[in-house]
């Protein structure tokens, strides 16, 4: 007798738990706005319906039809033009990220991260025992070089260092030797502090990083003020509702620094609780990943759970003044349809997965 499907009940019910403490927190974040704290709530409600619809329906559809060659190019291809259409839109906050489509608008480059996951559970599976030829590396890293270079083109250094975590997370996991990511480090450092240096608006963050008092009221504004709002918390917190830097002092409280606020309004109990959420889904991605049927089931799965892990992890990194600023959502909480719905989508078929686990 067949074994019954049943998916990670444990993973779902964090995802889904995560979605709702977003869904309030963003309309908590954008109470008192003069552009309508409605508006927030409405689009975030609406891209996480469509997002659980994806993810439902993803549940059910066999992983293993992504692994045939024309869903890769399909995703690729797509990925790429909507990329290239982005450089020619307008700036949004001094870059080219987002792809405007009537009443809303689109981030491709959350897009770029989910397929690459898809291209790199595919190629890796077919080149599993010639993972060191030559060909193979180059293959992977042309991929990974043309979505991270259409994406630093738009003035986006965050998400082009997020592809290469993800990517490296997945060749590890394949068994490349250590030699290669030293080499891939060396190269990713050297390029990434030219991109800093050739750009004003990077280097102050970086300076704002290296010293957030060294221009309070200026560069180092929006990091002393997510600390004010993180240390202001206390313990429990002032209620919902209660968080008094959102109101015109802690910038993007609704989208990358929405962290800050859970805490000011939950305090560390609640900051912790969400630490606790996203090591939850560390942990069942990993089990369900060990446990995967094939190859394929093994590197979309952990592809999966390291585009949504890493990705909080420098959010929360930022918040808490580990890192320099970069523009970088916390996954199912920051207001941003794209990423909802890209994670929400990512996460049925990481759900998927779990259900063919042994």
């Amino acid at each position: 007798m067949p074994r019954a499907l049943k998916c990670d009940r444990v993973l779902c019910a964090t995802i889904l738990a995560l979605v709702f403490v977003g869904l309030i927190m963003v309309f908590s974040a954008t109470t008192g706005r003069a552009d309508g704290t409605l508006k927030f709530g409405v689009k975030q409600m609406a891209a996480a319906l469509v997002g659980i619809a994806a993810m439902r329906v993803l549940m059910y559809v066999d992983y293993r039809r992504f692994r045939k060659p024309k869903m890769i190019i399909l995703a690729l291809g797509s990925v790429v033009a909507l990329l290239g259409m982005v450089l020619l839109g307008s700036e949004t906050a001094g870059t080219l990220r987002f792809l405007r489509l009537w009443i809303f608008s689109i981030q491709p480059s959350e897009l770029a991260k989910l397929a690459l996951v898809l291209f790199l559970a595919f190629f890796l599976e077919k080149r599993a025992h010639r993972l060191h030829e030559w060909r193979t590396l180059a293959a992977a890293g042309f991929m990974l070089a043309c979505l991270c270079g259409l994406i630093f083109a738009g003035r986006d250094l965050g998400t082009p260092i997020s592809l290469l975590v993800i990517a490296g997370v997945v060749l590890w996991t394949a068994g490349l030797k250590f030699r290669y990511f030293i080499a891939a480090g060396v190269l990713a450092a050297i390029l990434i502090t030219v991109a800093i240096h050739v750009e004003p608006f990077r280097k102050n963050r970086w300076a704002a990083f290296m010293d957030p008092d060294l221009d309070p009221q200026g560069i180092g504004y929006q990091i002393r003020q997510s600390q004010i709002t993180v240390g202001s918390g206390g313990l429990f917190g002032q209620g919902l509702m209660n968080g008094k830097q959102k109101m015109k002092f802690l910038p993007a409280a609704h989208t990358d620094f929405i962290f800050a606020l859970i805490c000011e309004e939950f305090g560390l109990l609640g900051g912790s609780l969400i630490v606790l959420a996203f090591g939850v889904l560390l942990w069942r991605g990993v089990w369900i990943a060990l446990r995967a049927p094939d190859r394929f089931g093994f590197y979309l799965a952990t592809g999966i759970t390291a585009m949504i892990v890493c990705q909080a992890m420098m959010n929360l990194g930022v918040v808490l003044a580990l890192l320099p600023t970069k523009g970088m959502p916390l996954p199912f909480i920051s207001y941003g349809g794209t990423s909802m719905v890209t994670c929400l989508t990512a996460s049925g078929i990481l759900l998927n997965v779990s259900q063919r686990a042994s």
